[in-house]
């Protein structure tokens, strides 16, 4: 730990940035697997040496997963969302904060 935190507080601005890159490529990952969800819709013939209900059946999973996927993509992107706003929110919080310390001693505000 340094003695004026500013090296500290870029560090973890960094850190948040990293981490929300993480969630973003995650995100696309499971976006792409939904894409992938959505193209396998199969004709209920297919199903034909099974009956009706395997065919129901395989598409209710394959509805519920593609939805699932979508979702968690978009929760991914809200986390990464959430980190950068917090790291964009305590960087104007560390300079407010360096803007008024300037000013303790008497020196320009």
């Amino acid at each position: 730990m340094t003695g004026n935190d500013g090296p500290d507080v870029a560090v973890a601005l960094r850190a948040l940035e990293s981490d929300a890159t993480r969630w973003t490529d995650a995100a696309a990952v499971l976006r792409e697997a939904a894409t992938v969800a959505v193209a396998q819709v199969l004709d209920p013939g297919t199903f034909s040496f099974a009956g009706r209900e395997v065919a129901e059946a395989y598409e209710a999973l394959r509805s519920l997963t593609a939805t699932l996927l979508v979702e968690g993509a978009d929760n991914f992107d809200a986390v990464a969302a959430a980190l950068r706003e917090s790291a964009r929110a305590y960087a104007a919080d560390e300079a407010a904060g360096a803007h008024r310390m300037g000013g303790a001693d008497g020196g320009p505000r």
